[in-house]
Formats: structure tokens, sequence, C-alpha cells
């Protein structure tokens, strides 16, 4: 052959001896060429796929360590959350009931390097960390307490260091709200960010030996990092350029081959946190990454020169049998890629060169093997995430051709995935009406990689099997496999929410025709004084286009002078949040009107009033038919008698002057002929008695108002009854007007209230209120009786995530499916409330021993077990439930259900699905 001649001529040259050196020679030289090609493409193949495995890892690495950080920072959220719900009734008011709270819950303590309270106006109150000169500090200046004040909601702060302690600190804020539902204290725990043991699993998944992970936030600003003296800077205070970190501070998640700013090579990977947006950032650097790889190569290098010097000292006719087991090697490799073999094949348990290749060859195919395992693990990994998705998760190649559709897809869409993988987007979903843009999109997609709707959300029509088309949110993004680009989307469908707006915007409409068709002037004025709404009354009354109105002040339409004539008083009052009424005359625009006049503030959450809203009606109409109504005494009598009211006047001496005709249907009394006897001999001296002390307030000059029960058609009636002393122009009261309402049905309505008010309205069962009444009831009858009874605090494992993969509303069906059945396990006598949220309480009573509050324990929690049946079928759940006894102690209500509450912790500690008894506290 060609080679074989050009290599016999080389050797013959360079090695002029026997016909068996040269062959030596030549073997030499085959041995150690194709040694050496084969080692290092073997090699090179196999960096260039490890180095996406590695990159890969890194960022599946990193997304754990991010996940690990945001339920960190979820489960401090929720003990901050859950601080709160200790307080007993009133407690908003006493400082020093929040420092009992902080000391009264350990768990809290061990979670944070410590936790303060400040009042409303930033003063410290309370302390886990009494070393720090703490007392002068306070937080009125503080950006995390004024945003925590105003919103009304906890936050987790940008990284600063700390003034009490002198360390780079981040800070968590949980507002208490009191009974008006204002921030009464804000609870700050803060976290260390050089020796909280919050970064130690992120430490303990560093990358290699000299790798590393850090945490920045979206400005940059490092939070934690392996070197303690660049915490709280920039990641750029160090000169120089780091492609990975601009591309992270833009919105890089993934990971990616850079350089650090000495000039050395390196694999970064980033991952963004879900509840604050941090970045979380790893850096692996590309030497320790592939020194195995270099080491091998040296190694196999080595190997090879040294079997190619043995193997040209082996004599000529050695030549074709050492070269048999090669051939078996390179046969067994090529079945081994074609699958047609195990790598085992590869094995040789020969001592000489041939047999160190083959073992160097076995072990860069089982590396190699297991890179590729690893890489189909993580496929397997995130096509379940993706699997599992709440959205449609669907990615094409560049020409539109389907590659990965989950369970998500079929259901929105109706196609399965074996339907819908290979097809275009265009042929599935997408409408007709949008194809063509669509195709030219995919076009310029293949051509560049990107395009105009890549990482945005737009809101567009989506097309499904059964032709309805269905509003979606898409979110598009891009990325690069080999030399083709991929387009991957994510679809929420949106139609009840589209629904919910369309139903908005007719409510809007509905709003506008009402307002458009009231008699009446309706506008809303902002602080500016400008209008923002006007309806069509304005021109019929003033004949105003009321769309030239808008943005236009008060003064500007109807003139400076009477403005401040007739609206600058009023609308002081209306922008300093009180509503006003008043009636006026004034010529406006030419027009002289007799107007009525309501102002009525637009005060938000925060007490600012933005503007007010404005309702005048023309009454001019109907002041002259009150003139000339109030001139006819038998229109007047008319009205009186038909009232559902009775009305009556007393003169000076209590004698009736006046009396309507409800006397006749009340009291079957002819008021006309009663006029001129005294009060107490029409309804008799007993009444009279209870009317009386009222009655002189009354003639004293004061408007009172009371209840009297009395005896009407055979029934006993609420009435309420109002005294209007009739004041002369000197001051004397002529006379008394006495209004009587009956009530009875109103009273009825108002218990009616009172007993719903201690139903919880979800479930049916006793709210908070009832429960305080019923606990401190049973608790005082164990003091008298000197009996034992038994608080059970409960709640539904792993509730959230019921709630955050079914939905708020499957949530309340659990919820009342749970109350129903602990109604159902529980005894006729103990009581069943629920607290808030999956958080429940049972109290039982005349226990004989605690044994046997045990036994009702573990029947609730048996109980729960079984499944529930539930609209969107069965359901299993369980709960954790703590048990506290109680036999008539001096401990308070507050004491006992801390008992009850620790002793759930407890047993959610042990593992959930279980009770746990803390005995009663001496």
């Amino acid at each position: 052959m060609p080679v074989e001649g050009f290599f016999s001529r080389l050797a013959a040259r360079l090695f002029p001896l026997t016909l068996k050196a040269r062959m030596a020679s030549v073997v030499i030289l085959l041995v150690l060429g194709a040694t050496s090609i084969v080692t290092l493409g073997a090699l090179l193949l196999a960096e260039r796929d490890m180095k996406s495995v590695i990159g890969s890892q890194q960022f599946s690495v990193l997304s754990t360590a991010a996940a690990y950080v945001d339920e960190q920072l979820d489960n401090k959220r929720a003990i901050l959350a859950t601080l709160p719900e200790g307080l007993p009734p009133g407690a908003h008011a006493e400082p020093g009931a929040m420092q009992k709270l902080l000391e009264s819950r350990p768990i809290a303590r061990g979670e944070f390097f410590n936790i303060v309270v400040f009042d409303r106006s930033g003063t410290l109150v309370a302390t886990l960390r009494p070393d720090f000169n703490e007392s002068r500090f306070t937080a009125n200046t503080q950006p995390y307490f004024e945003r925590t004040v105003n919103t009304r909601k906890g936050l987790i702060s940008e990284p600063f260091l700390s003034r009490l302690s002198g360390r780079p600190v981040v800070v968590l804020t949980q507002p208490v709200l009191d009974k008006n539902n204002d921030v009464a204290f804000v609870i700050v725990g803060s976290i260390d960010l050089q020796k909280s043991d919050f970064f130690g699993p992120i430490n303990a998944l560093k990358p290699g030996k000299t790798g590393f992970m850090f945490i920045m936030t979206t400005d940059g600003i490092l939070i934690h990092h392996p070197t303690q003296s660049r915490l709280l800077q920039h990641i750029n205070a160090r000169p120089g350029y780091n492609r990975a970190t601009e591309m992270a501070l833009a919105g890089f998640e993934g990971w990616t081959e850079a350089k650090n700013k000495d000039g050395q090579e390196g694999i970064y990977a980033y991952k963004r946190l879900r509840s604050t947006g941090w970045i979380v950032g790893a850096r692996y650097p590309t030497a320790e990454a592939f020194e195995p790889l270099a080491n091998l190569r040296h190694r196999a290098i080595i190997a090879a020169s040294v079997f190619a010097a043995v193997a040209g000292l082996l004599s000529w006719f050695a030549i074709s049998r050492l070269l048999s087991p090669l051939q078996r090697l390179r046969t067994g490799l090529s079945k081994v890629r074609q699958d047609d073999a195990d790598i085992a094949l590869l094995r040789m348990k020969r001592k000489d060169e041939i047999g160190d290749l083959a073992h160097a060859v076995y072990s860069l195919t089982a590396e190699r093997e297991q890179a590729l395992n690893l890489a189909r693990d993580n496929e397997t990994l995130v096509r379940n995430i993706l699997q599992h998705a709440p959205d449609a998760f669907i990615s094409s190649d560049q020409d539109g051709r389907i590659i990965e559709w989950n369970a998500q897809a079929e259901r929105t869409f109706g196609w399965s995935r074996d339907e819908a993988v290979g097809r275009t987007i265009a042929e599935l979903i997408i409408p007709h009406g949008m194809r063509n843009a669509h195709t030219a999109g995919m076009q310029r997609f293949a051509a560049t990689g990107g395009g105009p709707m890549i990482n945005t959300r737009v809101r567009v029509h989506a097309l499904r099997r059964d032709g309805r088309e269905i509003p979606v949110e898409l979110s598009i993004g891009a990325l690069r496999h080999g030399d083709n680009n991929m387009a991957t989307a994510f679809l929420h469908d949106v139609s009840e929410r589209v629904a919910f707006e369309e139903k908005i915007a007719a409510g809007e409409r509905r709003a506008r025709m009402i307002a458009d068709s009231m008699p009446a002037l309706v506008a809303y004025i902002d602080r500016d004084l400008r209008y923002q709404f006007t309806n069509d009354h304005y021109q019929y009354l003033l004949g105003i286009d009321p769309r030239s109105m808008i943005g236009k002040t008060v003064p500007e339409v109807f003139g400076a002078e009477l403005y401040h004539r007739l609206w600058a008083e009023h609308v002081k009052k209306v922008l300093n949040g009180e509503r006003v009424h008043a009636e006026r005359f004034s010529t406006e625009l030419g027009q002289a009107l007799h107007m009525m006049v309501d102002l009525v503030p637009d005060t938000g959450e925060d007490g600012a009033v933005a503007g007010f809203y404005l309702m005048a009606m023309d009454i001019t109409k109907r002041k002259e038919a009150e003139l000339t109504q109030a001139a006819s005494e038998k229109r007047l009598r008319l009205i009186t008698d038909n009232l559902p009211v009775l009305i009556s006047y007393l003169d000076h001496e209590r004698k009736l002057r006046f009396g309507n005709a409800t006397y006749q249907r009340w009291m079957h009394i002819d008021p006309q002929a009663v006029l001129g006897q005294h009060l107490a001999d029409i309804i008799g001296t007993h009444q009279y008695s209870k009317c009386e002390p009222f009655l002189a307030r009354a003639y004293r000059g004061e408007v009172v108002s009371f209840e009297l029960r009395t005896l009407l058609h055979g029934d006993v009636r609420t009435l309420d009854t109002t005294f209007v002393p009739d004041l002369q122009p000197d001051g004397s009261v002529a006379g008394v007007y006495a209004l009587s309402h009956d009530m009875t049905r109103v009273k009825a309505v108002e218990e009616q209230l009172i007993e719903l008010a201690r139903i919880d309205t979800l479930t049916g069962i006793a709210n908070r209120r009832k429960f305080d009444e019923v606990l401190w009831q049973a608790m005082e009858r164990c003091r008298r009786q000197r009996s034992t009874m038994a608080l059970a605090y409960l709640d539904i494992d792993n509730f959230k995530t019921i709630n955050d993969t079914l939905g708020h509303g499957a949530g309340d069906e659990v919820l009342k499916a749970f109350a129903g059945r602990l109604q159902r396990t529980v005894r006729a006598i103990d009581t069943v409330a629920r607290l808030a949220g999956d958080e429940f309480v049972i109290v039982f009573e005349n226990i004989s021993h605690p044994a046997e509050a045990a036994a009702l324990a573990a029947k609730v929690v048996g109980a729960v077990r079984e499944a529930l049946a539930l609209p969107g079928g069965a359901m299993h759940i369980t709960t954790s439930l703590g048990i506290a006894c109680y036999s008539g102690s001096k401990e308070s209500q507050q004491e006992l259900i801390a008992r009850a509450d620790r002793a759930l912790y407890a047993a959610k500690r042990k593992g959930r699905d279980c009770y746990q008894m803390e005995t009663q506290s001496v």
C-alpha cells in the first residue's frame, strides 16, 4: 500500500539495517502513530462530550442549591409569619408581650442570627440578642422598615452592613397588625452572611477542589462568597471583564465557558432564586475539571511510546501474532460502538502494550458511557419536570417541527404526545389567520436564532384539536443545539382570566351606562381638581360636552370666581377625608339651579385621599314641590298616616296634640279621640313610667332615643323611640315630637348576625371567636369542678402543596371535608374550631385521665387517614396533632394553647401523620 511504502522508505533511510530491523522500525512508527491517533481522538471525543455533561451537571447542582436557598427563605418567612399568632388578645398595645413572644419561640432563635421587634414609630421593643447595645437603635429610617409599614406585608431586604452587629446581613420582616388592621409592630429577623449555617449546604456543593459557589443580587452585590472580605461589594469591584458575569446580570440562566478577570478559563453556571431574584453562581476551573483527561492523555501517550518501542524489538515473524490481539481489540471496539456487544469485550488479560491499550480504551469507553448515562439521567430529570409542569411546554427545531410536548400540552390542546411529535406547530395549534406570520417568524428564527417574541410574554390565541380557539399567555425562549436553533415555549391557558376581564369590562360599560342614564351630574375629580370622569347629564343639564371636561380643572370649566364662592370650602373638607352633603342655589353657566351635592372622598388603604366622587342633582322642581306640599296639611297627614312609624306630638303639658293613623293599626286607638289627653292616660302608667325619664330630657332640649319592649297585636315587640324637642327661637321647648319604629325584626336579624359571627364561613364549624369563648368556659368548669380537659392543636400535612398544585378551590374543598371528618370523629360534648388557614383545634371536656386524651387524639389521626370524598375525586391526607391536658391550674388560655402548639411541632418533627402529648406545666 502507498502508506506502508512511505513508512518502509522512511525506515530504510533512518535505519539502514537488516530487513528485520527495518520492519521493526516500520512497526514502531505504525504502532506509535496509530496508538497516538486513536488515543488522542478518543480523548478528544470524551473531552467534548464530558464538557457538556459537566456543564449540565453543574447547572443541575446549582439549581438544587437555588431551590434549597428558596426553601430556606420560605421557611424563615413562614416562621416569622407564625410568630404573631401566639399573641394573646389585646397584646398589640403591650410592647412587653412581644419580648415574651420571642422568648417562647426557641425554634425562631435557631433560624436567625437575631430577631428584634420595632413598634410603629421604629423604636426597639424586643430582641433575642440583648448582648448588642440595641436600646438606642431606631428603624424608622430603614428602607425595609418603611416598606413593611407602608405595604403591611413582609419582605426580604437588600444586603447591608448592620449598625447593631457590624456584620453583613440580610433581614426578613413581618408586620403585626392590630384589630384595626394597622401595623402595630414589625418583626425583623436577620441572617448573618458570614457565619450563618444558612449557606452551609451550598458550600458543601462547591464544584471540584478549587471551584466555588457565590450569591449576588440582581445589581451585582455579593451576598455569599468564599472570600468574606468581598461581601456587600459589587462583583465588578475588581478590575477586569468577565463575560459570564455580565450575562448573568443581564438575565442569563444556564452554564457557559468564560475567562475570569485573571484570564483563567472556567465553567460558569447561574440560576436565579424564585423568591428574591438573587443570582446563585458557580465557577469550576476548566483546568481542574479536565485534569483527569489531561493526565490520562499523558499516560496514554507514554504507554503508546513504550508499546511501540517494545514492538520494534520483537522479531519480524512475531508481527502478525502481535497484531492479532490488536485486531481483536479493534473488532471489539467496533461492536461496542455499534451496541452489538458489552464493553467487557474490550478487557484483555495480556500484560503487553496491546493489553495496556485495551485497558486504556476500556477505561475511556467506560468513562464515556458513564458520562452519557449521567447526561441521559439529567435529561430524564428535566423531562420529568417539564412533564409535570402546570403550563403547556412545547419545543421545536428551527423548522417548527415539534420535539417535546408535555402532559399539560396534551390536556390544553387535545393532541397526545405521540400525535404531536414530528408535526409542525403551525398545523396543530396556530390559528389559520396567523400561520403566515408564524411561518415568517420561524424562517427569521432559523436564519438568526432570534426574533421579536423571544424572551417575552405575550397573549395570543391558540387552536385546540376540536377547532376552538383559546387565549394563552406565551413565553418563548431560544437555545443553540449543535449547529441548529431550538425554540421552547410555555403556554398558559388564560380562558378563565379573559372571561373575568370581559366581565370587568362589561361591568365598566354597565357602570358607564348607569351613570349616563342617571338624572344627576356624576363625576370623579382627582386631587389636582381635574375631571377624570363625567357623565352625559352635563350635556343635558348644563350644555357642556362631558368629553371636553376630561383633564380640565373645576375653575377652568366653571370659572375661578364661582369655584371659590361655592366649591372651595366643600373641596377642602372632602380632600381631608370628610363626606360632604350640601344644598345650594346658584347661577351656573347662565342657569339658575337649586342643586343637592354629595362629595365622597376616594380614600386608599394608606388613608390618603386620591380624589373624590361628585353627584349633583337638580332639585329645583323638588324644592318648589316641597314648598307647595308644606302648605297642604292634608298631604302631610296622608304621608304620616301611611308610614310604619308611630308619630305623635306632645305639648308642654305632655298632652297629645297629633297622632297618625298608626295608633289605630298598632294600638287600636283612634288618635282623634284621644287628642288633648295626657300621654300616661293613653299608653298606661306602667309604660309611661319607662318613658318619663327620656321624655324629661327631651323637654330640656335634648334629642333622645331609646328602646322599649311592649305588647302589640298580642306579641311582645321592641320599639325604637326618638323624642325630638320643638325648639322655639327663644330657646324654649314648645313640645316634643315622638317617633316610634318597630325594631323587632331588626333585633332578630342582629341576634342571627351575632351568632353567624361565631361560625367559620367556609367550614361551618366554630371560628376563633367562639373557640376563645368555649375554651374559657371549659377551663372555668375544670377549675370549679376539679376535672380534666384537653386541647388538641392540629393542621393538615403539606397543605401548601395542595394549594400550589391543585389551586385554592381544591384547598377549600379539602378544608371543608377535613372539618366534617373532625366533627364526625369527636364526641358530642367536644368542640371543633378553625383558627386560620389549615389550623384547627379541638376542646375535649370531661377527660378522666391523660390516657383517654391520647386515645381520642389517636382516633382523630386515624380517621383523617381515610380517603376524603371530594368533587374532584378521592384524596388521601394526613394530620399532625399536638395535645395538652389541663386540670384546673392557674395556667392561662394562651399558655395552654402554646403547649398544644409546641406538641404539634413535636409531632411534625417525628415525621407527621401522628400525635404528640405534652404534659401540663407545674
